[in-house]
């Protein structure tokens, strides 16, 4: 039985007050669509562990983190400063950002590396095999080095893993969106699909929009999920990089997420019963 590592009160406390506490870039759209898919997966019961490319100070990492089940472990990857770890602060920082919300030492690990210089054999060797199922890339913003993220990111996500992309989009990094759109052009992007678009809902400084990747064979489900409980966020589902039916999630106002409640469940379980 899978057991969760905090709390739903605990989980609930840290996505609507303590997350506001950390120092970072995490706007409340990205937030109110990445709960949803988190609780998806909940719902689908898709264990696994999970990674970030680019942490800071931990701000979208520890909310991955309080969704964990136990027993699952959480990468942190970055260089933190040029030289490769001369950052200390910010790695004192995410340290003590852990231990003030009770992430366990044992369930999370902080790799001082540049992700471009590690192969996708490398990575698997790290994280012991393709078991990832939350993957945040927001390392290095060049075309290169996101092409590059983006390959070793799907030669460890598990078959129902799902990529979170940053910076789609950002005039401060148009080499992003270029990057993503020769992946999914690529070979290496194999199976991954574009899932959904979260757009950016406040000024640059605080963030940008996001892509959410995962496998073609779980693609409807976690749509329809993200569908149903952002409804009033939904703008339209367009193709993108030759892949049909994309959904956009844009924030005219407050973000209206719905809660994956009993009621929510028994219309997903009708959704997805129609797509199987």
């Amino acid at each position: 039985m899978t057991v969760k590592l905090k709390s739903l009160e605990a989980r609930v406390r840290f996505a609507t007050r303590g997350i506001d506490t950390l120092n970072g870039m995490l706007q409340s759209g990205s937030l109110s669509v990445i709960w949803s898919l988190l609780e998806i997966q909940d719902y689908l019961k898709v264990n696994g562990n999970i990674a970030e490319i680019g942490v800071h100070q931990g701000k979208l990492f520890l909310l991955l983190c309080h969704w964990m089940n136990l027993g699952e472990i959480a990468h942190a990857i970055d260089i933190f400063g040029r030289p490769i770890g001369s950052d200390t602060k910010n790695i004192d920082k995410l340290i003590g950002n852990l231990e003030q919300f009770g992430i366990p030492k044992e369930q999370y690990r902080v790799e001082i590396s540049d992700s471009t210089q590690l192969s996708c054999g490398a990575l698997r060797n790290l994280f012991r095999g393709p078991n990832i199922r939350l993957f945040s890339v927001d390392g290095d913003h060049s075309r290169e080095a996101v092409l590059h993220d983006l390959e070793i990111a799907e030669a460890v996500l598990s078959p129902e893993g799902v990529i979170i992309a940053d910076d789609l989009f950002n005039v401060w990094f148009p080499n992003v969106t270029e990057a993503v759109y020769d992946f999914f052009r690529d070979p290496a992007a194999k199976d991954l699909v574009p899932i959904a678009f979260i757009s950016a809902n406040g000024p640059v400084e605080s963030g940008a929009a996001k892509l959410l990747i995962g496998r073609a064979q779980m693609a409807s489900r976690y749509k329809a999920g993200l569908k149903l409980l952002n409804q009033e966020d939904l703008k339209h589902c367009d193709p993108f990089a030759g892949h049909p039916d994309v959904p956009h999630f844009y924030f005219a106002n407050v973000p209206q997420k719905r809660t994956l409640d009993e009621t929510m469940m028994k219309i997903l379980d009708d959704v997805y019963a129609d797509l199987d």
